[in-house]
């Protein structure tokens, strides 16, 4: 509709010299509402682009409450500028990755989950020579349905911001009975995958809540009434695909026995046990994982800070009316 020249003339007046929309429709004899329609047409063709930049802070109160309360090495709590749920994620999925770049060495074993939540870090990693670093998934990604985990693209995604070694667990996250289970991990390569995320000093995963919109569930894991018997029976939560209670409890341990990857209580012995999560419906999930001491790094944004912090009161006003 509009020439390239145009539309390159008129974002220069517009973006470099500092013109108004009117004073560009009178120096270049077209009506205002044409220069709008350019400006946009520029805009859709990719010859303007609009990058902010911004650094991120910090809720510091809502911080050293969570922190102080859960004896947390770090915590660090994204201001919500709007709520849109991608944007929230983006700015914490930013903070992790500047964290990374900070704390990943040379000799570090990198251990990663996978979710939606995780795949917000990666557009925000910068590239770091470490080519001695390991990356392992820590629990299995491959979905038993046509719906992605997304698993092997985030783990090779953080491989090439890091130039280091990954290791695949390309296996369901949960198989159908015991006996699977411990038949799949008699597998070398799975033994291996295993083993190194046992020795990981990094563990990166997002904390997952019960609801149907989660990546297991979407993910075919489960069949019948086994996702309601989850709920009757109190799960808050997941991560790394175990699932806990509000007290940070292993919630079905039949589920648990059916499940490959790194086991819940190996993450209180991590010098970095990192979790992520947005949006305060899941403030039950961070309560119940914190409970549990499975993380002392804590990435999340201000409305579910907010909503962890009004349950703690609500919980406590509980107890001492009991008393």
């Amino acid at each position: 509709m509009y020439s390239e020249v145009e539309m390159i003339t008129v974002a220069k007046l517009y973006y470099e010299m500092n013109l108004t929309q009117v004073q560009i429709a009178e120096k270049l004899n077209y009506s205002r509402a044409t220069i709008s329609r350019i400006i946009d047409a520029a805009f859709k063709k990719g010859i303007i682009k609009v990058e902010i930049n911004y650094t991120l802070s910090s809720v510091q109160k809502l911080e050293s409450k969570i922190k102080e309360k859960y004896n947390l090495k770090k915590v660090f709590v994204l201001p919500v500028y709007l709520q849109e749920r991608k944007l929230v994620l983006n700015d914490v999925g930013k903070a992790v990755a500047a964290y990374l770049d900070e704390i990943c060495e040379n000799d570090s074993i990198l251990g990663i989950s996978w979710g939606t939540t995780l795949s917000h870090v990666v557009p925000y990693l910068k590239k770091k020579l470490l080519p001695n670093m390991k990356i392992v998934q820590l629990n299995g990604g491959v979905a038993k349905s046509t719906y992605s985990t997304g698993s092997g693209a985030l783990l090779e995604k953080l491989s090439e911001a890091f130039l280091a070694e990954h290791y695949h667990l390309p296996v369901p996250s949960i198989v159908d009975t015991s006996i699977i289970a411990e038949a799949i991990m008699t597998d070398s390569s799975i033994k291996q995958a295993l083993k190194l995320g046992e020795k990981s000093n990094i563990a990166l995963f997002g904390i997952g809540n019960v609801s149907y919109d989660s990546v297991l569930y979407k993910g075919g894991y489960f069949k019948g009434d086994t996702y309601e018997d989850l709920i009757e029976q109190n799960a808050v939560g997941d991560i790394c695909s175990r699932f806990f209670s509000i007290t940070g409890e292993l919630v079905d341990q039949d589920l648990n026995e059916r499940t490959i990857g790194l086991e819940l209580e190996e993450l209180r012995t991590k010098e970095y046990s990192i979790a992520l999560a947005a949006g305060k419906e899941k403030a039950n999930s961070v309560i119940g994982a914190l409970n549990g001491g499975y993380v002392n790094t804590l990435f999340i944004d201000e409305e579910l800070a907010k909503e962890i912090c009004l349950r703690e009161m609500s919980i406590n006003d509980e107890s001492s009316q009991i008393i």
